[in-house]
């Protein structure tokens, strides 16, 4: 067995226990990017699902959580006092509006954070050549035009980086 061949099983298989269906042709740049982008989206996905901690305790923000969030804020500003909502392994209890305002915001940012990050790296990996695809994983640092363009709608947006 090639180098190569030894290569390109290997990465096969890390993609097939993700989910990922292959590039049947590891030297076609498409399919190598088509994968490339279903890797990158599953990665995003769990940084925002894996939530945030906020005053000691932890929030997931699956799907699920986000639309309860979102409906328990909507609440909040159409004025409620206070909302139900839970930490994650902790009792339901009532959140002053004020607190959950708190929580609704930090989530908010959180998500809009990985979803902006994974857009960068969609973007890169469109512009990419092979070799380069090689080196495009969630966490990378982004090439300076791309970091910068990041920065700047975050700025925009009114928040920090995560």
């Amino acid at each position: 067995m090639s180098v190569q061949h030894k290569q390109d099983s290997i990465r096969n298989l890390r993609l097939e226990r993700l989910g990922i269906q292959p590039p049947d042709d590891w030297n076609d740049v498409e399919q190598v990017r088509a994968a490339k982008k279903a890797e990158v989206g599953l990665s995003c996905s769990a940084a925002i699902y894996a939530g945030i901690d906020l005053n000691r305790s932890h929030y997931s923000l699956t799907e699920h959580d986000q639309t309860e969030l979102m409906a328990q804020f909507t609440t909040v500003k159409e004025g409620a006092a206070a909302v139900p909502y839970h930490a994650d392994g902790e009792l339901c209890r009532m959140y002053p509006a004020e607190e959950f305002t708190e929580l609704a915001q930090a989530a908010t940012a959180h998500v809009f954070y990985h979803r902006t990050y994974c857009n960068h790296l969609n973007a890169w990996i469109k512009r990419a050549d092979l070799a380069e695809l090689d080196s495009i994983s969630y966490g990378a640092e982004l090439p300076a035009d791309l970091a910068a363009s990041m920065a700047e709608i975050i700025k925009a947006a009114g928040g920090g980086a995560e």
